[in-house]
């Protein structure tokens, strides 16, 4: 969940000739494109879904001005900011750098949302509570940190909690039974990443190497499959772990460049988790306690919850409903 840190200089000092091509428009990051009026559009584009956080800073900019550009960018595309000419009889001067975080900065997470268990209907599951495993170097715990690992059976399906489109997939870490590994400590593991529509996200850790079902851009309800689960080392040792969080509204006002330079005790968080309501065993509604067993619960007024009248109008179709 680090940021990405990316920098383009471009210094116009002749007439900016055509247009920018298709392809290029396509690339991921931040392009830019001179208007017949003189005036210059920045625009984000990104070859997967999800929203994008995107901070643009000039470095050099003459016959225009600009404050820092902070927006987020949902879907593939969309505009950062389009710059005029003070004087329109001269072009636009410009260099600049920019960064993105995954996430959006209005992300409000729906508290009152009850999520369902990852695991098929009727699957009775342990739950325990994941330390922030940075205290034991001296580091400080995210935001409302709360992250939860499922003990499983060999080979158990992981299945969405929520309706989300999927925005990360990290495959072909295999697990290692070697006996003189802290497995506590590994932190490579097969993962996945959807984000809801509130702007939280959620990520599945610790899935069988080449088990998904799903890939980056598929639209997923609850109670849809997505991996199996996997373990660190041996097979009998089978986990889920799973975390909610979304974009800290710190982010607005943080200095990217002193965050850089933070030492791995006193850096800032990014990310604000939640601990949600899940709805459990008969339609019970709680906050998993520690060390608890829950049985998997979902309907399908469940999966339907969050769906457009037209996803709803295919679902009933397809007659996938729960048995």
């Amino acid at each position: 969940m680090n940021y990405i840190l990316k920098t383009h200089k471009v210094v116009l000092l002749i007439f900016f000739i055509g247009q920018i091509g298709l392809a290029q428009i396509r690339t991921q990051g931040v392009t830019h494109q001179r208007n017949n009026d003189k005036s210059v559009t920045f625009k984000y584009t990104n070859n997967v879904p999800g929203s994008v956080y995107v901070v643009l800073k000039f470095d050099q900019l003459s016959n225009a001005s600009s404050d820092v550009i902070k927006k987020t960018i949902q879907g593939y595309s969309g505009e950062l900011v389009t710059l005029y000419p003070q004087n329109t009889n001269e072009g636009i001067n410009f260099s600049y750098a920019y960064r993105t975080l995954k996430g959006n900065l209005k992300a409000k997470p729906d508290t009152a949302f009850k999520y369902v268990l990852p695991f098929k209907r009727g699957t009775s599951i342990k739950v325990r509570d994941l330390g922030y495993l940075g205290k034991r170097f001296g580091d400080a715990e995210p935001k409302n940190w709360r992250s939860f690992m499922f003990l499983v059976k060999p080979n158990d399906t992981v299945y969405a909690i929520r309706k989300g489109v999927v925005i990360s997939v990290i495959d072909g870490e295999k697990s290692d039974s070697s006996d003189d590994m802290e497995y506590s400590f590994k932190n490579k593991t097969n993962r996945l990443v959807i984000e809801h529509e509130d702007g939280t996200m959620a990520s599945y850790g610790v899935l069988k190497n080449h088990s998904f079902m799903v890939g980056v851009g598929d639209v997923v309800y609850p109670s849809a499959p997505l991996a199996i689960a996997g373990s660190y080392d041996k097979i009998e040792n089978s986990q889920l772990r799973l975390s909610l969080y979304y974009l800290d509204d710190i982010v607005e006002d943080l200095d990217f460049d002193e965050k850089s330079k933070e030492k791995f005790g006193s850096r800032t968080h990014i990310y604000a988790y939640i601990n949600p309501l899940f709805l459990v065993n008969e339609n019970e509604v709680l906050k998993l306690g520690k060390n608890e067993t829950y049985k998997a619960f979902c309907t399908n007024d469940i999966i339907e919850e969050e769906m457009t009248k037209r996803e709803k109008k295919g679902w009933l179709k397809t007659g996938k409903l729960i048995n």
